[in-house]
């Protein structure tokens, strides 16, 4: 009968083993995918301030319209087409501050769902963007 408890403990023993050794591989993977998540995110946060720049810059370099004269092809653009006449009739998508929701203490994930984009794509528009006013998707 000891012999038999002593090969039960042993076999608790290996079992408990073998359950460390699991955690520890574990620990090592989720290790291993935050590293690569946070390299991901930070070649992400590159590219979006890559793109904030050479979109400021096309801002800048574009001549601006005359209000008045712009309003002229809206209007003469709305009669060939058959929407309203006025461009104020139009029918804006809401823009939501990303920023200032998030501020407020807004969840983040059930803001992303509102807009259709991910969860990641939102924190990093309110992080990065100078824009942080989102349409609807």
């Amino acid at each position: 009968m000891t012999l038999f408890y002593i090969l039960l403990a042993a076999l608790i023993c290996y079992g408990l083993l073998l359950l460390f050794k699991q955690q520890a591989l574990l620990k090592d993977r989720v290790t291993n995918l935050e590293r690569q998540k946070q390299e991901t995110e930070a070649i992400l946060l590159q590219f979006m301030q890559q793109v904030n720049e050479l979109t400021d810059g096309e801002e800048k370099s574009r001549p601006a319209a005359p209000v008045q004269q712009q309003s002229r092809v809206e209007v003469v653009l709305a009669e060939e087409s058959g929407r309203p006449e006025h461009p104020s009739d139009l029918e804006e998508p809401e823009l939501l501050d990303v920023k200032n929701q998030l501020e407020k203490g807004a969840d983040l994930d059930q803001l992303a769902r509102s807009l259709n984009r991910g969860a990641g794509e939102v924190a990093l528009i309110a992080k990065l963007s100078r824009k942080t006013k989102v349409a609807r998707r």
